[in-house]
Order: C-alpha cells, then sequence, then structure tokens
C-alpha cells in the first residue's frame, strides 16, 4: 500500500500561520490513493497560531484522516463480498429514519402535553407499589459555613427549627454569611443530592438520616449543618410529590405510544378501504 506523507516537506512553507497561501491545490498527504489537499484544510488552524503547534494540530488531522482511509481499506480487501454488502442494512436504516422523523412530526401535531396533578395522582395510587426506592428519600436543609463567621452560633442553634419565623431567621443568616443554604425547594430528594454537598458519601449520609434527624459534621475549612425535616427509608414508597415528575414523563410517553398506535391502525384500515392492502391468505 502507497503511502505519502508529506506534511515535513510542506508544512515549513506554508503553516507559518501569518504567511500561508492557499491559492494552490498542494497535496498535504496521501494514502492508498487518496489525497488530503490545501483546500481540505483551509479552516483547520486559525489565524495567528504559531508554526509548531500548527505543525502538530496538522499533525493529527492527518493521521486521523490517514487512519480512517486505512482501516476503509483493510475492510475492503479482507471482507468477503457477502459481507461487503451494505445495500440492505442502508435501506432498512433509511427506511427506520424516515419513520421515525414521521412519527415524530405526527405526535408533534397531536400531542396533549397537558398533564394535571390529579391525573397524576390516579396513576400514582394505581401503581404505587412500584415507586419503592433502593435509596433514603429526603427533605433537608444543607449549610454550609466557615467556621469563624460571626453568625455561626445563631445559625447552630436555629437550623433544626421547623417555625415559620425561625425557617425565615435562619435563612435571613445563612442568606448572609454561609458559604452555602440549600433547602432544595422544600422539595422531596434523593440523599445523594446532600451528599454532593456535605464531605459525607451516599453511604454515610443514607446511615446518618436513618438514625438522625440531623447531621452536623466538618472538613479543613467548613462547618456542616443538615436537617431532615422528613425522612423516607430505603425499600419504602416515597411520597407523591417525589415521583410527580417522573409520573408526568411515564404519562407523556403513553400518550406517544397511544398516538403511534393509533397511527398504525388508522394506515391499515385506509390501505384496506382503499384496497391498497391485499392480503392473499389460505385459510
Amino acid at each position: 500500500m502507497k503511502k505519502y506523507l508529506l506534511l515535513t516537506i510542506l508544512l515549513p512553507a506554508f503553516l507559518s500561520c501569518k504567511y500561508i497561501n492557499f491559492s494552490s491545490d498542494k497535496v498535504v498527504a496521501e494514502v492508498g490513493g487518496q489525497k488530503l489537499l490545501e483546500s481540505d484544510i483551509r479552516e483547520l488552524i486559525p489565524e495567528g497560531t504559531n508554526p509548531e503547534d500548527s505543525i502538530r494540530m496538522l499533525e493529527q488531522y492527518i493521521n486521523t484522516w490517514a487512519t480512517q482511509h486505512l482501516l476503509l481499506q483493510k475492510a475492503e480487501s479482507e471482507l468477503s463480498k457477502s459481507e461487503k454488502d451494505v445495500d440492505q442494512e442502508l435501506e432498512d436504516y433509511r427506511n427506520s429514519l424516515l419513520v421515525y422523523r414521521y412519527e415524530n412530526l405526527f405526535i408533534e401535531s397531536r400531542l396533549d402535553t397537558t398533564i394535571t396533578d390529579d391525573e397524576c395522582r390516579v396513576y400514582y395510587t394505581k401503581h404505587s407499589t412500584n415507586f419503592t426506592t433502593n435509596s433514603a428519600v429526603v427533605k433537608a436543609r444543607v449549610i454550609k459555613i466557615s467556621p469563624n463567621s460571626p453568625n455561626i452560633a445563631a445559625i447552630k442553634n436555629l437550623y433544626k427549627e421547623n417555625g415559620i419565623e425561625e425557617i425565615d431567621e435562619l435563612e435571613r443568616l445563612c442568606y448572609n454569611s454561609a458559604d452555602k443554604y440549600d433547602n432544595f425547594g422544600n422539595n422531596w430528594v434523593d440523599i445523594s443530592a446532600v451528599a454532593g454537598i456535605i464531605p459525607y458519601d451516599v453511604q454515610s449520609c443514607e446511615r446518618a438520616a436513618n438514625s438522625s434527624s440531623y447531621i452536623e459534621t466538618s472538613d479543613s475549612l467548613y462547618k456542616y449543618f443538615v436537617y431532615f425535616p422528613e425522612r423516607i427509608a430505603p425499600g419504602e414508597i416515597p411520597p407523591f410529590e417525589y415521583y410527580l415528575p417522573r409520573i408526568k414523563e411515564i404519562i407523556l410517553i403513553k400518550r406517544k405510544q397511544e398516538l403511534i398506535s393509533e397511527l398504525e391502525k388508522g394506515l391499515l384500515k385506509e390501505a384496506l378501504e382503499k384496497n391498497t392492502l391485499k392480503k392473499n391468505i389460505d385459510k
């Protein structure tokens, strides 16, 4: 197999980007009869790139380009005629792609995306046994604060409170002096969301949540206060609110599937009525 890499010959002449002249169409590299021309790489190297970086970038590009052609040539020489016959596969792929695009067009023009909470609650009640979780699900407040903060004592006294006034005061103090305060919008979250903030792994955080309603810990830079107003242990059924976004996705997928089924049945019915579908089945 003949292979010419003219990189080292041509680059010094034209890859001092300031002086590149692409007016001609010189061969930059050649492998097995395939040629890479200057015009093919005209936009490859940004203006102002120094010669060393230009050479490195072009070498990488040529190696990738050559490897693809070498692999193709190897496949052409090593595969049998039947193994190289991909016409049917290409046709199948084309057909699948066209059907997929039309189905999406059909769905987009007809899909009702409005899903009420009542509809979701009915689904949740009917399928609640399918919604057990393998990890703890919690409502949480997480505070990350410097041990030198002047408000750390007040925050420590307030972070486990549930009264509205106390929570308001806690949030005011945290917004003014904590490095991070997160109550996750008062939503149910997986315990991993808490573990992502404090210096605990998920398993340690889960064990702590199962045994206590709060965590106090620290690392070399910060103090961490975590309070769990509500907790659901692994294996139990999380509340409706936790699964609401997922239930909406499930209902939406079900609607899409119903539309596709409607499309397919409609096409069959129309074809039979117009006699464009003819069946010849011996009974």
